[in-house]
Formats: structure tokens, C-alpha cells, sequence
């Protein structure tokens, strides 16, 4: 099974943490799982690699990866991300993949 994931990690102003969770899981939350593809989706409000907020979406399978990026849903679903960006000092978006089988290398010396 080619599971792949789109993990989003952000540094939210703590004083308003309370209200983003609010938003995220009534707004955000309904528009994310609404683009094609997304299967499951996990948050922690713990530290990881300096940030206060980690959310991980697991994809369909690895041909999805397009869909989540492209899609009028995604767009829907990263617009909705601008009105916190004041309160966000760090942001990142990375998504992990598995990688096709790789052809044999060939060393010619």
C-alpha cells in the first residue's frame, strides 16, 4: 500500500491558541476533509521542531498528492489559513510520499 501523508506544522501566538482550535475544528477542519483524497486527519498542540501545532493528513494513496495541491477544495482550505498568518511565525507544509522502485545502478568504471 502506497500510503502518503501532508503534514502542516505552525508557532500560533499562544494567546490565541484557544480560538484557533475553535476555528480549526469547526471551519477548517469540514473544508480540509473535503478535498479529494484526504482520508483521515490527526492534530497535536504539542511541541514538535519548535512549533505549538502539528496536523496530519493522510492521503488516499500517493497519486492524491496532485489532487490535495490542486484541487478548488485546497484552495478553499488555504485561504481559510490567512486570516490566522499575523499570529503564525513559523509555517511549514511538507508531504511525504513513497518513493517508486528505484532502477538498479550501475557503476561503470
Amino acid at each position: 500500500m502506497n500510503q502518503s501523508f501532508l503534514v502542516v506544522r505552525a508557532t500560533i501566538d499562544p494567546s490565541v491558541m484557544a480560538e484557533f482550535v475553535a476555528w480549526y475544528e469547526k471551519e477548517h477542519l469540514p473544508h480540509v476533509m473535503a478535498i479529494p483524497g484526504v482520508v483521515k486527519a490527526f492534530r497535536s498542540t504539542g511541541m514538535s521542531r519548535g512549533g505549538n501545532w502539528t496536523a496530519v493528513y493522510q492521503l488516499a494513496d500517493d497519486a492524491s498528492v496532485g489532487q490535495i495541491l490542486t484541487s478548488k477544495e485546497a484552495d478553499t482550505a488555504r485561504q481559510d489559513w490567512q486570516r490566522w498568518m499575523a499570529h503564525v511565525t513559523e509555517l511549514s507544509v511538507e508531504v511525504y510520499a513513497p518513493l517508486a522502485p528505484l532502477q538498479a545502478f550501475h557503476r561503470w568504471n
